[in-house]
This record gives C-alpha cells, structure tokens and sequence, in this order.
C-alpha cells in the first residue's frame, strides 16, 4: 500500500483530483493534445535505460520509482525488465495513457497523479533506484532542490539514480523569460508557462547532487529524434552503504 499521510494532501490516492496549479495545466494540455500525446517519440526507450537497468541489477534492485512517467517510456520497459514499478506524474490524461498500455500489453504498476514538487508520497528508504527523464528541471531552483532532497528520502542508500536535464551549450539559445539565474520560462508552444533551469555544467550538476556519488555524466543532444537540444544524462549512487 502507498504511503500517505496528512502532509501529503496534494495527492489523491484514487487519482480523482489534485492541486498543481499552472504546471499541471500546461502538462494536461500538453498531453491531452492528440497531436503531441501519440507521438512515436514518448514511446520509444530511452537510449541509456539499459545501463540503468545493469546498474540495477548489480545491486540486485527491484523497486523503482520513474519520477514524472509522462504516458508510460521508462514503465513499460522497466516492468518488463522485472521489476517493481511505481510511477507518478501531474498529468491525468498522461496515467490513463500509461494504464492503458500496461492493461494491453498484461502488466502492472504502481501509478499515481500528484505533483512530483511537494512531499513524494512514499515511505522514506522505499526505492531501490529512481529514473527522471527530462522532468526534474521544470521548476525554479529552491524546488527542484527540495525535490532532490525528496529523492534523497525515499531511495535506500547505495540505490542507483537515473536523471536527464538540459544543459547549456555555447551557441544554442533556448527562448524564454529569465525568472532567476539558469531559469526561464517559455511564452509560446506545447510548454508555455512551464519553467525549465538549463544547468551551466557538469560542476553545477554535482552540487545539486552533492548526496550521491556520480557514476557517470554523459553530454546528450546529438539524437535528433530522442534528444534534440543539449543536455545532461547523469548516473549516481545515493551515498551510504547498501
């Protein structure tokens, strides 16, 4: 059973409601677009899952969770690598996407709606690994710090993380709004309103990652159809014996 508790009422543990705001509504509309919610791309594996997948293994992992699942990538494909999947998103039409893949193809996972920048709802030490692509930027620093924090608690020390966010690059000009440093927000497209911090570099990354011990940081971007902008792939172990 999922954890829940009175500090946890921005989750709704029969997926009926929830309280996201702006972000919520722009993911819901993102999704919800037939146009942008069928596309080939979000189901297509990510390129580095199986090196998250041996990383798992090695350290005989069986819990993850996929922080912010969108319509199912990395659920599907890490339940039919075996293990215990939960998944979590603010998008309604995004988990009833992602459940109707998993009842076609016979499997299961552990899903919710709720937004991924308040207290995760899930018992400290729970996850054996945690994957986050192209998700835990979509805020301003102080949240996406918290937000790390969150991760820091419900994953078992020694357990493995996966995330992906963008990185800037000399040359390439993301257009938007400067909020606060690193920071913009978008004023036109599928993700109007939504906040994205480009990370300067590598250095920045680890800060924000000062818990864990880094395994690997792998500059991506050259993938015009996965990744088509400059960004980061990092691999890290949360500190602490396993």
């Amino acid at each position: 059973m999922l954890y829940r508790s009175k500090r946890h009422d921005n989750y709704d543990i029969e997926n009926k409601k929830i309280k996201g705001g702006r972000n919520m509504d722009a993911w819901e509309k993102f999704y919800g677009k037939e146009e942008e919610f069928r596309k080939e791309i979000f189901r297509i594996p990510h390129e580095d899952l199986p090196k998250f997948v041996k990383l798992l293994q090695k350290i005989k992992g069986k819990r993850v969770l996929d922080l912010g699942c969108g319509i199912g990538r990395p659920v599907i494909a890490l339940v039919k690598e075996g293990f215990q999947v939960y998944g979590i998103d603010v998008s309604q039409s995004a988990i009833k996407e992602t459940k109707e893949r998993l009842e076609k193809e016979g499997l299961r996972a552990e899903l919710k709606i709720g937004n991924i920048y308040k207290e995760l709802p899930y018992e400290d030490n729970f996850f054996d690994g945690v994957i986050s692509i192209k998700v835990l930027h979509h805020a301003r620093v102080f949240k996406i710090k918290r937000l790390i924090k969150e991760i820091e608690r419900v994953m078992k020390p020694g357990g493995i993380l996966m995330v992906e966010v963008p990185r800037q690059e000399k040359g390439y000009v993301r257009e938007g709004k400067e909020i606060e440093p690193g920071t913009i927000v978008k004023s036109t497209g599928s993700e109007k309103g939504v906040p994205h911090h480009i990370f300067t570099d590598e250095e920045e990354l680890k800060e924000f990652f000062s818990n864990f011990e880094i395994l690997d940081i792998r500059k991506t971007g050259e993938d015009k159809i996965q990744t088509p902008s400059p960004h980061y792939t990092m691999f890290a172990k949360l500190k602490g014996s396993n």
